[in-house]
């Protein structure tokens, strides 16, 4: 088997893996009713995954390729392209909570797929997207449910819904391997960018809807979210 053949199969694997986990997510809601203050857990869990993926995998890896100042510029490109983002998404209905469960993972496949031959930054960050989407599929599915979306509480049209939105990272991600292989600043540039949208929904989102009861578990969900994620970036990464 040539190397570009391994290299599309490892694309593929990883991206299905960082994507797929949100339809696993709404899986499991669909067969277990989890209680509200469950799901503040899950959610704050996941805000200290990606905070933490944002820190030392995506902040840290662009500045030591493109320098301070791009990385300063691009990190607040990302949150201002997130709160575009965000304004479509409260506009938006079903579309918009669809938009909120892909449009995080859609710089990181890029990256993934174009920095596949480095494989410990490409593994890291699926494996961390991949542990922050299942909890995002649980509250997004829950979210499809119970609010009032295009879905109109149909459980076969969510699915579908999710089904399809995870599936994107796995094209992106091949986009990436194809067409932005060797291009080592403009991935880190993606990788800035993303990391402003994510600590935009962090704190404009994630972070407030975990908290709005001002319970403790919660709180310590975002920081055992936290300590797994510098652990798998320090482990995986390198």
């Amino acid at each position: 088997m040539s190397t570009e053949s391994i290299d599309i199969i490892r694309v593929i694997a990883i991206t299905a893996f960082a994507g797929g986990t949100s339809f696993v997510g709404a899986i499991i809601t669909k067969k277990k009713r989890f209680s509200e203050q469950q799901i503040l857990t899950l959610t704050a869990f996941g805000a200290g995954i990606l905070m933490a993926a944002a820190i030392f995998e995506m902040i840290i890896e662009a500045e030591t390729e493109t320098g301070i100042t791009l990385t300063l510029l691009s990190f607040m490109g990302g949150a201002m392209i997130f709160t575009i983002a965000d304004i479509i998404a409260e506009k938006g209905g079903g579309a918009g909570i669809l938009l909120g469960i892909g449009v995080d993972t859609i710089p990181e496949s890029l990256a993934m797929g174009a920095s596949i031959a480095a494989a410990g930054p490409a593994v890291t960050l699926a494996v961390l997207l991949g542990i922050q989407n299942l909890p995002e599929g649980i509250a997004s599915y829950r979210e499809m449910m119970t609010g009032k979306t295009a879905c109109s509480k149909n459980p076969r049209k969510a699915l579908t819904a999710i089904s399809v939105v995870s599936i994107i990272p796995v094209f992106l991600g091949l986009i990436g391997l194809f067409y932005m292989q060797g291009m080592e600043e403009a991935i880190s540039i993606i990788l800035a960018l993303s990391a402003g949208g994510i600590f935009y929904m962090l704190y404009y989102d994630m972070i407030p809807k975990a908290h709005k009861e001002r319970k403790w578990l919660p709180t310590f969900g975002a920081v055992l979210g936290f300590i797994i994620g510098f652990a798998i970036v320090r482990t995986i990464g390198g």
